[in-house]
């Protein structure tokens, strides 16, 4: 007999709420690592056995939905001898959904993996397997690991909350026609909607401090889609201001101009930047603050990020130029050497860019991170180039200069000058 209205109703209601329930407490909790290893389990360990319990009871209410079964009929049904369905095993699960939902929650996945490209693997089906693990045991390893000392199979619990996402809104859109929203949407309607509250701030600090009143909405829609998506128009900011401390954005008001300052500003000192969040993800790969690249796009043909590449080669060596010396960053957080980006800007010259340290995996060798290059008549000509090691200080970097000081522009001279004094201070 299949679930009444009012049943499915009720259930998709509790799925709804416990998902959201488990999706405040991961984000709520910082970024971290644990030195010790089984605190680093032990602090994950109530969001990825919720995640489990929770992913397996939406996928079985789907299931029951889909066969026009209740609950209890799914759960005694039988082929042959063996109950089909009385097992934690998510991968075995997800593949008795009918093929159309199991292509939605692909999709979802696949869309949202491309953003967390730290979960390396690139498929919902790899995924369920390597969770489930072995004879799809890899929930009841995780519920009792407090206790235990059984292999875990790899988790995410940001994967996992993911996919527990996509399931309950197939569960919702079947019961009220909530159309469902794929990561892309949620994180480009969480932006805008950040921007135009700040707009409309602004409209009414500028009217309060004298100014005729102007709305900014129309402009706002026109600037976030002339890059051809918002998400594209919102990752240039961050990557802009990362590196100048201005929105880098030309062609706009004034008003729409405080704006942007004020939102990038809000998204970087944001608490949901420190958290296991989507948003905290995107801002540092579009300020290019992990290995992937220098910045973020989203491909609309493809649906899906990727990566804007590095602006130079991969080169690394086995040992520094003699000549290199050591020097240090005059400011902390942010991205490495930003007042080397605005020297370099007020020179006129240009930064190639490539912290990706993707070479041999020899702790010991030295990759070129920055170089600064010459426009104008010396075009192409290299100036001065940074280099360090994976596992060197952050804070200490090495320069090799390649022009003659006496040659370089004042705000570069000086630049150098308090990067080397810093750099000998922090090697003492």
């Amino acid at each position: 007999m299949p679930m009444s209205r009012d049943e499915k109703i009720e259930k998709v209601q509790r799925l709804l709420t416990a998902h959201k329930k488990t999706k405040e407490a991961l984000e709520a909790e910082p970024v971290t690592r644990e030195w010790h290893p089984g605190t680093d389990i032990a602090r994950k360990w109530t969001v990825i056995t919720a995640a489990y319990s929770g992913l397996e009871q939406t996928i079985k209410y789907l299931l029951a939905e889909e066969n026009n079964h209740s609950i209890a009929e799914l759960i005694a049904f039988r082929e042959g001898k063996k109950y089909v369905y009385r097992t934690h095993d998510g991968a075995r699960l997800f593949s008795r959904l009918t093929e159309p939902t199991q292509d939605v929650v692909r999709d979802f996945y696949g869309r949202f993996q491309s953003l967390h490209t730290y979960i390396t693997v690139e498929t919902v089906d790899e995924f369920l397997n390597v969770v489930s693990g072995a004879d799809g045991i890899g929930y009841e390893r995780w519920r009792y690991t407090l206790i235990e000392e059984k292999e875990l199979p790899r988790n995410s619990p940001e994967g996992l909350v993911a996919i527990w996402d996509v399931c309950v809104q197939i569960a919702e859109e079947r019961v009220w026609n909530k159309p469902l929203v794929m990561p892309e949407e949620a994180l480009k309607s969480e932006l805008l909607m950040k921007l135009n509250h700040l707009g409309r701030k602004v409209s009414r600090d500028r009217q309060d401090a004298g100014e005729p009143f102007q709305s900014i909405a129309h402009e706002i829609r026109g600037w976030a889609w002339r890059t051809g998506h918002p998400l594209n128009a919102f990752a240039g900011v961050l990557w802009h201001f990362s590196r100048y401390e201005e929105h880098g954005q030309d062609d706009v008001s004034e008003w729409l101009s405080d704006a942007l300052t004020r939102w990038v500003r809000g998204v970087i000192a944001s608490p949901a930047t420190a958290g296991a969040t989507s948003l905290r993800t995107f801002a540092e790969r579009a300020q290019g603050n992990t290995p992937d690249g220098q910045g973020l796009r989203w491909d609309r043909n493809a649906n899906r990020f990727e990566a804007v590449p590095w602006s130079m080669e991969s080169r690394h060596q086995d040992a520094l130029p003699p000549e290199a010396v050591v020097i240090g960053d005059p400011t902390e957080g942010g991205t490495p050497l930003r007042t080397l980006w605005q020297a370099v800007r007020r020179s006129g010259h240009h930064v190639l860019e490539n912290r990706g340290f993707d070479g041999p995996a020899n702790e010991d060798s030295w990759f070129c991170t920055l170089e600064l290059r010459a426009e104008g008549e010396s075009g192409g000509r290299p100036i001065l180039t940074i280099w360090q090691k994976r596992s060197e200080d952050p804070s200490l970097f090495s320069m090799v200069e390649q022009w003659p000081r006496e040659a370089m522009d004042e705000h570069l001279r000086r630049w150098i000058e308090v990067a080397q004094r810093i750099g000998e201070m922090r090697a003492r």
